[in-house]
Formats: structure tokens, C-alpha cells, sequence
């Protein structure tokens, strides 16, 4: 699986890459240029991973703030 794709990936999605790629690095005998691609690859899927996550939590702090409830 590339980033590359056009399509969406879903947050569950690139955590599973994450994991892929971790056990790829610590278990098998991959070539350096490949071991530089799947570092790169790791630490975009992260880095996306990580902004979704404070985006959420900007929008769960406004929902709990009670800027968005509306109990009507």
C-alpha cells in the first residue's frame, strides 16, 4: 500500500500501515533503499495521523466546552 493512492485512507487504515512498516524494519533483512522508503512512508502516515488526531480533539473540546451542543 502507497500514500501515493488518490483514494482516502482511513485513520484505522494507516495506523495498520504504521504497524506493517515497524515489523518490516525490526524483522527482516530489507535493503537500506527500502528501509529509507518505508522510514519516509512511516513518518508521513504519522504525521497525517497525528493532525487527525488534534483535529478531533479540537472538535471534541468545542462539543464538551459546550460551544456545539444544542439539548433542543
Amino acid at each position: 500500500m502507497t500514500t501515493e493512492n488518490k483514494t482516502k485512507i482511513s485513520y484505522e487504515d494507516k495506523i495498520k500501515r504504521i504497524s506493517e512498516i515497524v515489523e518490516m524494519l525490526e524483522t527482516s533483512e530489507v535493503p537500506l533503499e527500502e528501509n529509507i522508503t518505508l522510514v519516509k512512508e512511516g513518518a508521513k502516515l504519522t504525521k497525517e495521523c497525528k493532525d487527525y488526531l488534534e483535529e478531533a480533539e479540537l472538535i471534541i473540546n468545542k462539543i464538551v466546552d459546550g460551544k456545539e451542543l444544542d439539548f433542543e
